[in-house]
């Protein structure tokens, strides 16, 4: 039994076809219904029994029901019985008056179904009979007008003893069926429900429509399988497609298999659905449409209200699209394939779409549903300039800036100065959206400002909107923006019925920050209230006062005050806060709060926020001797200042990375950190300070000491002329000292010291008082140099600024060495090497190693007592020395033009001497590398110094 088409999975249908044919053969009647949904098989297997009907002799009645049709009274009748009329084989006369040439005539709109209509056929076609069997055949009865149903069910009733196979097809709506009822309770009937395919045979089925000789992976089949629930035709169109398209049915392109099948679904799908003719498949596709719209956040309950149905009908819609394999889930509320989705939405009508994108968004507004999803409806739609929609828009964006999700809330109030052209709203969201995007791309940040600030000029009244701009992320980054909120600081103070005292503070703050006279009004009015800080405003403007105090230098304990009041632990860390308790010499309390304000603003998920706060305790963990930490925070803040194009972030954070690797001695990756960036700019003065510090101390590490005093000397003309005074802030005299030094001008060094010193002792923090003495020696000599590192070393004992201790006790071992006093020197440089390696500063290391190696005691005697020969030769020497630096046997050989194996031959009479076997127990007795008891090493050859061995 074939149709042409292979039949897979159909063995329990194709022997009940075989068993009807058979019955009807031998004179009996059988009825066939074969139910299904859409493309489970029906037709096909229809066709297999139809193909067969030679078998049995039999004259074929067919017919095919059609949605448009349903209106044509007897048309499946007709559709039967006119090919037998055309061809002259109408049933004998009185035995089917109805049916004959002019059959039209009694089957019209007009005749009543009536029992004697009835019979009539039934006549007619029993007549049919007479020579041979009898098969009717109609395809989609389901589809059929109700007159040629009734006939259809009126007739199967009456086959008892009459060679007649009724094979009928129909679709299962899952809903009730008259004829299929009827038709169940006969006893010659059989209902067959086609299954859906197998994995297996999915496969095979698709490759009998492929053609490809080797077979379908188990894994694409299975995918497949899956996608089209098992439907025949499904697979069939897949198969199609994939053959069209060129794609290969193979695990590698199993991804796009799926697009393509979804797609193949969909529109299969819809096809059946809108090709139905029937309001209920109508109401099956507006209901789709509005799913596609509101999916995946919301499911059928908020499409019927979107499409105007009922839950009724969307219970019934709902069943129907999970049959056709477009939607899944219980209840049926979500897509097979996110694809699935995109094909509809991309076969609407744009214009339906906006509306319906529209429609959901006011429904989950009045429902309170989350914001964000209105809004994700309204960016979905065009403009239209309704208010509503900037409304949502704008609450949406509080929303999400509210959960950090700046990218979304910068969308939103984007979309919504695009539905608006009325000023004072356009005002008030470009204000809003700098407040935002402050913390996510500060040009444009900055380019709001702009645009607000030429709206407040002219309307004192709309001073609120600037305060969402007012912060030390925006300030400290634009010198403009420093102007901007001096203006706004003085309007304000001027204006006090358009703002209150915070805003006032908000202003002034970041005016002081820039040294501002403007600064000023905010501590005139905050007054004696300056102890009981109750807003966040006052704590933020103190913070900044306390930077500023502490950048002047003046009073170290107002400094350390002021910074107390606003680390109360009420609120978010200020960040101004942290570097005053660096300058004052708290480093532990400014780990604590620096930790706390990185916590803070990862949390946030500020990038301007986490760049400044990275860079906090990147410069709390270098004056900490963190190094490793320092540099990785630094070169954290570098990507986040990037990212948001937080230029003087970025080259702050360029600094701070350069001083770690010059301490590193990595000089060439110190020397491009700072070509990345230009140390001129817009930014604040401390930016452009600290990288001209970095770039100055670079050049005398390179050996450039004019370049390198040059440098330091611009970096103090700016900073003294944006007030900047305290050495606590900005070391660039100190450093300059040593340029001066190495300059050949000792006199100019020595006129610095005492400045510095100075500056120092009137800061009063001790660690910034040694950092003065450790630098100043270097200009002076004798006994003078000793004192005041004796000094700085006794005030850096438990700072906790470990490399500038570090510094300071290499200093002194080389003072100590040049008196004459060795092993004093031997003691201090152990101490310089030990903290130094603890820092990680690789360059302070070596050299307190190289030091430390030259004034290790003298050693006459013999190594091993009782044995002379254990004395090492001159010869043995020099090869000890040129091992110990870490040349190779070959290398030795050839600095002092011997033979390699004369070299071999030196060192195994070494090695013998010194009972030792390898070069690390050679290091640990000849360098004193050991802390253990080892013998102490030979004498080596002193090693000049010079001032360039105390950067």
């Amino acid at each position: 039994m074939s149709s042409g088409q292979p039949l897979l999975h159909r063995d329990i249908e194709t022997a009940a076809m075989r068993e009807a044919l058979s019955r009807v053969r031998a004179g009996g009647p059988s009825v066939l219904l074969i139910q299904g949904s859409r493309g489970m098989g029906k037709t096909t297997l229809l066709n297999a029994a139809l193909a067969a009907r030679g078998e049995a002799g039999a004259l074929l009645l067919m017919a095919r029901g059609h949605p448009t049709e349903r209106d044509h009274p007897f048309g499946v009748v007709r559709q039967l019985f006119e090919p037998l009329m055309t061809a002259g084989r109408a049933p004998p006369p009185g035995e089917g008056a109805v049916v004959g040439p002019d059959l039209g005539g009694g089957l019209d709109r007009s005749h009543p179904v009536t029992p004697d209509l009835l019979h009539g056929l039934y006549r007619a076609t029993r007549s049919f009979t007479g020579d041979r069997p009898l098969i009717i055949a109609v395809d989609d009865v389901h589809h059929t007008d109700p007159q040629s149903s009734q006939w259809c069910s009126y007739i199967a009733r009456r086959l008892d003893g009459l060679p007649i196979a009724m094979i009928l097809t129909t679709a299962d709506t899952g809903g009730p069926d008259d004829l299929a009822r009827d038709l169940a309770t006969l006893p010659y009937t059989r209902l067959l429900r086609p299954a859906p395919l197998c994995a297996q045979c999915a496969g095979r089925l698709m490759e009998s429509v492929l053609g490809v000789e080797e077979e379908i992976g188990e894994e694409v089949a299975a995918a497949c399988h899956r996608l089209t629930q098992g439907n025949p035709l499904l697979l069939r169109e897949l198969a199609g497609r994939l053959a069209r398209s060129g794609v290969r049915p193979v695990g590698a392109e199993l991804s796009r298999v799926l697009e393509i099948g979804a797609l193949a679904l969909t529109e299969t799908a819809l096809g059946w659905l809108s090709g139905s003719g029937s309001g209920v498949d109508a109401a099956d596709v507006d209901l789709l449409r509005s799913l596609a719209i509101v999916a995946p956040e919301d499911g059928m309950e908020v499409a019927s209200m979107i499409a105007g149905h009922g839950q009724d009908t969307a219970r019934a819609a709902g069943e129907t699209l999970r049959r056709a394999g477009l939607v899944t889930g219980t209840p049926p509320d979500r897509f097979a394939h996110p694809r699935i989705q995109q094909a509809v939405l991309a076969g609407m009508d744009p214009g339906e779409r906006d509306r319906l994108h529209r429609r959901t968004a006011s429904l989950l507004y009045r429902l309170g549903a989350p914001l964000r999803r209105s809004a994700r409806h309204l960016m979905s739609a065009g403009p239209t300039g309704d208010p509503l929609t900037v409304t949502v828009l704008r609450e949406a964006a509080g929303e999400a800036a509210a959960k950090h999700s700046w990218a979304d809330a910068t969308g939103y109030l984007h979309r919504a100065l695009a539905e608006t052209d009325d000023r004072d709203t356009v005002l008030e969201v470009t204000a809003e959206l700098g407040a935002v995007e402050k913390h996510r791309d500060l040009p444009a940040c900055l380019r709001h400002l702009r645009t607000v600030y030429g709206r407040v000029r002219t309307a004192p009244h709309a001073l609120m909107s600037l305060a969402p701009f007012a912060d030390i992320l925006v300030t400290a980054n634009s010198a403009e923006a420093a102007e901007v909120f001096a203006g706004a600081a003085e309007a304000a103070a001027a204006t006090p019925q358009f703002g209150g005292t915070d805003l006032l503070l908000v202003f002034a703050a970041q005016a002081l920050l820039w040294g501002r006279s403007a600064g000023r009004l905010g501590l005139r009015r905050l007054g004696r209230s300056l102890g009981t800080l109750v807003s966040p405003a006052a704590r933020e403007f103190v913070s900044v006062l306390a930077l500023a105090t502490g950048a002047r230098g003046r009073s170290l304990p107002r400094m350390l005050a002021q910074t107390r009041r606003c680390l109360d632990g009420q609120g978010p860390v200020p960040v101004a806060a942290v570097l005053p308790l660096v300058w004052g010499d708290r480093l532990d309390e400014a780990s604590y709060w620096a930790e706390r304000l990185v916590t803070e603003t990862q949390d946030a998920g500020s990038g301007t926020g986490l760049a400044l706060a990275l860079l906090t305790r990147a410069e709390v963990r270098y004056q900490l001797g963190s190094l490793e930490a320092g540099l990785a925070d630094a070169e954290a803040a570098v990507v986040s200042s990037r990212e948001c194009q937080a230029e003087g972030f970025h080259v702050a954070a360029a600094a701070c990375a350069a001083r770690v690797l010059v301490e590193y001695g990595d000089l060439e990756a110190a020397e491009a950190a700072l070509k990345s960036v230009a140390p001129y700019g817009d930014w604040h003065p401390m930016i452009s300070g600290q990288a001209l510090d970095a770039l100055g101390r670079l050049r005398l590490a390179q050996g450039r000491p004019r370049d390198g005093l040059l440098t330091l000397l611009e970096c103090g003309r700016r900073l003294t002329a944006a007030g900047i005074m305290n050495p606590a802030c900005v070391p660039w005299g100190t450093n300059s000292i040593l340029a001066y030094v190495l300059s050949g001008e000792r006199s100019a060094a020595r006129i610095v010291a005492e400045r510095e010193l100075e500056l120092a002792r009137a800061w009063g923090a001790p660690t910034v008082v040694a950092r003065a003495l450790s630098a100043a020696s270097i200009a002076h000599e004798g006994q003078v140099r000793l004192d005041m590192l004796h000094e700085a070393v006794a005030l850096l004992g438990n700072r906790g600024a470990r490399l500038e201790h570090a510094r300071a006790l290499l200093r002194l071992g080389i003072a100590q060495r040049q008196a004459g006093d060795d092993g004093k020197a031997h003691e201090t440089l152990a101490l310089a090497l030990r903290l130094a390696a603890d820092c990680g500063a690789a360059r302070l290391a070596a050299l307190a190693d190289k030091h430390r190696a030259a004034t290790a005691p003298a050693r006459a005697a013999t190594l091993v007592p009782g044995q002379d020969d254990h004395v090492l030769t001159v010869g043995e020497r020099r090869v000890t020395d040129l091992v110990l630096r870490g040349m190779s046997n070959l290398e030795v050989a050839t600095t002092l033009s011997i033979s390699k194996r004369t070299v071999d031959t030196h060192l195994a009479r070494i090695y013998r001497k010194l009972g030792i076997h390898t070069r690390a127990e050679l290091a640990v007795i000849l360098t004193g590398l050991s802390d253990d008891d080892h013998p102490t090493p030979l004498r080596t050859e002193p090693v000049p110094t010079g001032p360039h061995e105390y950067l």
